[in-house]
């Protein structure tokens, strides 16, 4: 790496191993967790609403606009409502094991970023890898 001026290679686990020196497994379980098992450690309930949250925004995006009356009141399709029954019903094994991935990945792209931007204040290569990665962060 020294050819290429690369100054430091990392992993995205090295991050997360030093994240966990500032925080008890207690405190927050999400980041002590395999990533495998990260999905364990969410509400099934919260992690359904949000994606139903998150689907009913973008449904409403691509659906015509809402009518606004000149009093401000709207008329239009509301949120879909989720009970305990069906959300848990929504989200299987296999989505929790997502959803645990990608929460524990934006807790690890968060320190990264900091740290990124620390070799970038002292003009240094990094190379960073690791399951966490995202291009959404490139």
């Amino acid at each position: 790496g020294s050819r290429l001026g690369i100054t430091t290679v990392i992993s995205t686990d090295s991050i997360r191993h030093m994240m966990r020196s500032f925080v008890d497994e207690k405190q927050n379980p999400l980041l002590w967790a395999s990533t495998y098992h990260a999905g364990e450690f969410l509400d099934p309930v919260a992690v359904a609403k949000a994606k139903a949250k998150r689907k009913a925004k973008k449904l409403a995006g691509k659906s015509a606009a809402v009518k606004v009356d000149e009093d401000g009141s709207s008329h239009g399709k509301s949120e879909p409502r989720l009970d305990s029954a069906s959300t848990l019903e929504a989200i299987g094994t296999k989505q929790m094991a997502i959803e645990g991935f990608k929460a524990q990945s934006e807790m690890v792209i968060d320190s990264l970023d900091r740290l990124i931007t620390a070799w970038e204040e002292r003009n240094e290569s990094v190379v960073v890898e690791g399951v966490h990665l995202s291009l959404n962060f490139v």
